[in-house]
């Protein structure tokens, strides 16, 4: 089986890390945050001084059959949603794989809230050597 929590813990980290040095002075963790409609969200990175919030995805561009993925898209709409419902200075979603930000971008044009920008985060090459490794191994477990 696939070791998806790579994604999650390693990729994460690294993209708090690069937040960081973007917001210097500043230390990243994820965390859950009261939603202005009094519910409560995790989101992956948030600032010491909860004014840097963000949303990392890792998500892969194409199915393993070569269409479009829906369902990524739909969390990526669910997150945006998310980020909606804080107050904070600076709201993110951050993406790490350039095909699927660049589609996403075109494709959620004129359907982000104000105050959320989406940004693509590129990964170091053993990095993104070893998400690709862990996708690949994914697709063919699903097949």
């Amino acid at each position: 089986m696939a070791d998806t929590t790579y994604m999650k813990n390693e990729v994460e980290r690294w993209v708090r890390n690069w937040l960081a040095q973007q917001f210097p002075k500043q230390h990243f963790s994820k965390q859950s945050l009261e939603l202005i409609t009094g519910g409560k969200h995790e989101f992956d990175a948030v600032s010491q001084d909860k004014g840097v919030v963000a949303g990392i995805t890792g998500h892969s561009f194409k199915t393993r059959g070569g269409n479009l993925p829906s369902g990524k898209y739909a969390g990526l709409y669910q997150e945006l949603y998310f980020l909606s419902l804080i107050k904070a200075t600076k709201k993110f979603l951050i993406l790490t794989n350039e095909d699927m930000f660049r589609d996403f971008q075109k494709k959620s044009e004129g359907k982000i809230a104000a105050g959320i920008d989406l940004i693509f985060c590129p990964l170091p090459s053993n990095i993104m050597e070893k998400v690709a490794d862990i996708q690949a191994k994914a697709s063919r477990e699903q097949a």
